[in-house]
């Protein structure tokens, strides 16, 4: 009896092991995902180009921020974006954080349907005079999904954690 129960157990656990490395070492995921982030702080701080952001994210997108509140669809977030970044008087740069991406790709029967994004940034004020401020930390946790069309949306985002800089 022991054995006809332990054994499939362990059978699962190690299937499901070997599925959760297999899916933290897909470097063209890594590449992919890399590039999304770069294109989306890009276009959101240092163009401020508000309809390719709008490319990149869900209509439906969520947004939950520790110190800004609760965004509920794509309208909203442009609308804050606008507000609180492309309207300030010394704009602001976004980096990740060298080394702190991690993605987690989603699979329902095998197939790839979306990737959970984890990270952290800074944020550096950029002044007239040249010189730079970095003015903040913070964690995020973004969910991408694969739309119909093959392209990528963002669609849920946890930006957590922001605090002064090292």
């Amino acid at each position: 009896m022991f054995h006809r129960v332990v054994a499939p157990v362990l059978c699962l656990a190690l299937t499901t092991s070997a599925a959760l490395a297999e899916s933290r070492s897909e470097p063209e995921l890594e590449t992919l995902f890399a590039d999304l982030d770069r294109q989306l702080f890009e276009v959101v701080f240092n163009d401020c180009d508000l309809d390719a952001a709008a490319a990149l994210v869900a209509e439906d997108l969520e947004f939950y921020h520790d110190q800004g509140g609760a965004t509920h669809s794509r309208e909203a977030f442009l609308g804050n974006v606008e507000r609180n970044i492309c309207s300030r008087e010394e704009p602001l740069r976004r980096d990740l954080v060298p080394g702190s991406m991690r993605i987690e790709p989603l699979r329902s029967g095998g197939e790839l349907y979306g990737v959970i994004q984890f990270g952290a940034h800074t944020f550096t004020i950029l002044h007239d005079d040249g010189s730079e401020t970095l003015s903040g930390q913070a964690d995020f946790a973004n969910l991408w999904l694969l739309g119909d069309d093959g392209d990528w949306v963002l669609s849920r985002v946890l930006s957590y954690a922001h605090r002064a800089p090292d």
